[in-house]
């Protein structure tokens, strides 16, 4: 009897650490990239890709490398292609890091839309040039963490703040956002599979500069 009941413990035990491990990497950035840019990301176009060669690339401290942004007044999103059923991996973690701000932005208007760091969770939709997309932002403003809004430049893509002006500079956090929740508080219950994940720091219509540092970017399963 004592040997059934420990069985029936480690079996338990082991569905139970499977279960919480269950993880689908986007990206935790290679140190055989130090000093270039990332494998496996590109812009919106070979111009957009070049560009953003100059903005962004791997820096490693310790053995730990990370995604390293500098805008100066530059607007350019990269992306990596992964298709995620949010019912299996509905759960996104990261952590990130801002430097310095882009000044005066504010992501409700076009004058103003930069972020010094941004993440987002792309779905594809008949229109292939204005897809649906959650944009989670560090903001320059003082707009409060949780704020939600439409981008000024596409009324497809919604921003939620996650950090704003009065988070800490120079200093890592981890984000960890339910995007299944999200996304049908956003757009309904009709679940379109994640095809992109993308990254922009930019400080465009500041005309001003803005640092941020992206690393572990993972999904997670749990929940439905």
């Amino acid at each position: 009897m004592r040997r059934l009941f420990l069985f029936f413990l480690i079996l338990f035990l082991f569905f139970s650490i499977a279960g919480a491990t269950s993880y689908l990497v986007v990206d935790r950035f290679d140190p055989k990239d130090a000093g270039r840019f990332p494998e496996g990301w590109k812009g919106k176009n070979r111009k957009m890709t070049e560009k953003a060669h100059k903005i962004y690339k791997v820096l490693v401290e310790g053995n730990n490398a990370y995604l390293f942004a500098h805008s100066k007044g530059d607007a350019v999103q990269i992306g990596k292609k992964i298709k995620v059923d949010l019912k299996e991996f509905p759960i996104l973690t990261w952590k990130w890091r801002v430097d310095r701000l882009c000044k005066g932005a504010d992501e409700r208007y076009k004058k103003t839309g930069d972020s010094p760091a941004a993440i987002y969770v792309v779905f594809p939709t008949w229109k292939m040039w204005n897809p649906k997309a959650i944009k989670y932002v560090w903001s320059a403003s003082d707009l409060p963490i949780g704020f939600t809004t439409k981008s000024p430049y596409a009324s497809n893509t919604k921003i939620i703040i996650l950090e704003n002006r009065n988070s800490p500079l120079h200093k890592w956090i981890k984000e960890r956002v339910n995007v299944l929740e999200d996304y049908r508080r956003l757009f309904g219950k009709k679940i379109k599979p994640v095809k992109l994940i993308g990254i922009m720091t930019d400080s465009d219509n500041t005309k001003s500069e803005a640092i941020a540092c992206y690393d572990d970017i993972i999904f997670e399963g749990g929940g439905k």
